[in-house]
């Protein structure tokens, strides 16, 4: 899956969301989801086309989660690092 076109507006909807700015004329909340297990992974981050280490139990955000055929989806953590993870290792949990 390409990761070039991400919807601006979500994005954008996303970052004020994080940092505590969100109005109602924005839209709804993205839910949280967090990274399974315990200790680091490593995942493809397709700004600087390196990978990254991120800890597992981090709460991240779902920017494209593709189709039902893809195997992975694009993600950003709380602290800005957009990142490729599998779908397999993430869990949603609400709005917690």
């Amino acid at each position: 899956m390409a990761w070039d076109n991400v919807d601006a507006k979500k994005f954008k909807v996303l970052v004020k969301q994080i940092s505590g700015t969100i109005k109602d004329a924005d839209g709804a909340l993205t839910p949280f989801h967090i990274i399974k297990g315990t200790g680091e992974i490593w995942c493809f981050q397709p700004s600087t086309k390196q990978v990254v280490k991120l800890f597992r139990g981090k709460d991240i955000y779902i920017l494209d989660f593709g189709t039902e055929e893809d195997e992975q989806c694009l993600a950003m953590s709380s602290d800005g690092i957009v990142f490729v993870i599998d779908k397999d290792e993430i869990e949603e949990i609400g709005f917690n």
